[in-house]
């Protein structure tokens, strides 16, 4: 009896397997017609390289009059058009424009921008900005995408079958705080 047994054991382990290793259910043969379309990624900030280092800026008038504020992005989309935006003081009730905008170069061969979106700002100038003593808000808003209302847009593309997807743009930002207060600057 034992070996009766024995003898359907294999045959069953072996079916087992055998049914393990495939799926029971017919799957659907679905071909694609062609690559799917490239989707935009995100642009970055390299923080690392950011300049100035520290968010804070707490004395900004009392020795130094002028301040250089720099940017460095990196694109996977190495074609895609990357501006950087600044933005000074902005109110959300008072919407604004930027208050410059700088286009960064694409003959980079790389992901990194091999320029650096850069805003000076000096004490010495009349109009400054950040003339007034207080505490200011220095905002780089860097977009692969056109920006409405500070809003990356995105792009419609149509696919092969005649149908279309929304590929969307993107925004990234770094910020300062600046606290400006009455020095030798003017």
């Amino acid at each position: 009896m034992e070996g009766t047994t024995r003898r359907y054991r294999w045959p069953a382990l072996v079916v087992a397997a055998w049914a393990a290793t495939g799926c029971l259910i017919p799957q659907d043969d679905t071909q694609l017609e062609g690559v799917p379309a490239f989707m935009n990624r995100p642009p970055r900030i390299i923080e690392s390289l950011v300049s100035p280092q520290q968010r804070i800026i707490s004395d900004f008038g009392a020795g130094a009059c002028d301040l250089t504020f720099e940017v460095v992005v990196e694109d996977p989309d190495v074609d895609d058009r990357i501006v950087v935006h600044w933005y000074l003081d902005y109110n959300p009730q008072d919407p604004r424009g930027p208050y410059r905008q700088y286009e960064l170069s694409g003959d980079s061969s790389g992901p990194r921008r091999s320029d650096r979106g850069s805003l000076l700002i000096s004490l010495a100038s009349a109009n400054s900005p950040l003339g007034t003593s207080g505490p200011h808000l220095v905002e780089a808003v860097v977009s692969d995408a056109e920006l409405v209302n500070r809003v990356a847009r995105s792009r419609p593309v149509q696919l092969p079958d005649g149908t279309f997807i929304e590929n969307p743009g993107y925004v990234t930002t770094y910020a300062w705080v600046v606290n400006t207060v009455q020095g030798d600057c003017r």
